[in-house]
């Protein structure tokens, strides 16, 4: 199997997405093998990811970089499915999902996502911890029965990562879910935060190749990116699954793989995980096909990831 045709696509976000991160036109391609395959490749350089124009070089020589061995794994998924005229998705649960919230959101978005079913929201934290600590305060007051998360993508020290869970007060301590990536991981500051009792979780971004030894003595919820990384072979916290705010065809990539891993679980094992961030971005034909403010993904009909009379009438190029 070998990728031979690609096809660049770019998404409007309403605001920055993360901290390390301002611009809102995020562009991405998606590929197509010679077996009929689809896969997604979303590059976040802001992260260390390696660029677009990179990733799709590696892939015309046949040494694909870390975002396109996964894309390839995932049209070798999706190929196969499509080929025997099924749906990745039979049979299978999709996981719920907290709210992802981009800066811009309104008082009135939340408040529909609660009357939606969401339970929980996350939010990309800001460097400035007091303009970090006023928004969580403003968004908890609006949603009272909410749980929150926060992502810091690694852009504070240890020291102020300590200072930020102090001047949290109890009511809303009481309410954090987990705060992912205050600081870049180290063994030590890490304990030093679980200590301090900082409920934290892991997201490898784009040294998926590299993964801390993680012991049951250090409980941390790890983020599971499939764009990314294959799942991790042990794991000692149930993983949260969450896409890199990708093109539709990216984030079902990473919905299967949620609904696969928990297919034998109870529903009180399955976490909440961050599969709903279409919602960040303007409507487009793809994007309308996943459903609106849902705490699960409305997955789209036909074979494989879905889509295909939509896939196939793309635009595509010889890779």
């Amino acid at each position: 199997m070998k990728v031979v045709f690609y096809h660049e696509y770019s998404l409007t976000a309403c605001g920055p997405l993360n901290a390390r991160a301002a611009e809102v036109c995020r562009k991405g391609a998606l590929i197509k093998t010679d077996e009929g395959g689809y896969g997604c490749i979303h590059p976040w350089p802001e992260l260390g990811d390696a660029t677009l124009q990179e990733e799709l070089d590696a892939l015309r020589k046949g040494s694909p970089l870390p975002l396109g061995v996964r894309a390839v794994e995932c049209a070798r998924t999706d190929g196969e499915a499509r080929a025997k005229g099924i749906s990745l998705f039979d049979g299978l649960h999709i996981p719920a999902s907290h709210a992802t919230l981009p800066s811009c959101v309104s008082p009135a978005t939340i408040r529909i996502m609660e009357s939606k079913g969401f339970k929980a929201g996350k939010i990309k934290a800001s460097p400035n911890l007091a303009a970090a600590l006023e928004r969580l305060t403003m968004l908890a007051s609006m949603v009272p029965a909410w749980r929150w998360r926060l992502d810091f993508n690694g852009c504070l020290n240890e020291n102020d990562s300590l200072k930020f869970w102090k001047s949290l007060p109890h009511h809303l301590k009481t309410r954090i879910d987990f705060i992912e990536d205050p600081c870049p991981f180290s063994i030590q500051s890490w304990e030093r935060l679980v200590d301090a009792g900082m409920p934290l979780a892991l997201d490898m971004g784009s040294d998926s190749e590299h993964q801390p030894a993680i012991s049951s003595d250090l409980p941390i919820i790890r983020i599971v990116k499939p764009a990314r990384e294959a799942i991790p072979a042990y794991l000692y916290e149930a993983p949260v699954f969450t896409t890199v705010m990708d093109h539709p065809v990216g984030q079902l990539w990473a919905v299967y793989q949620a609904a696969d891993y928990y297919r034998n679980a109870l529903p009180t094992e399955i976490p909440l995980c961050g599969l709903c961030t279409h919602l960040l971005f303007e409507p487009d034909p793809f994007i309308d096909q996943m459903g609106g403010m849902n705490p699960q993904v409305a997955v789209p009909a036909g074979t494989g990831l879905g889509f295909d009379g939509m896939l196939e009438a793309l635009p595509w190029k010889k890779l």
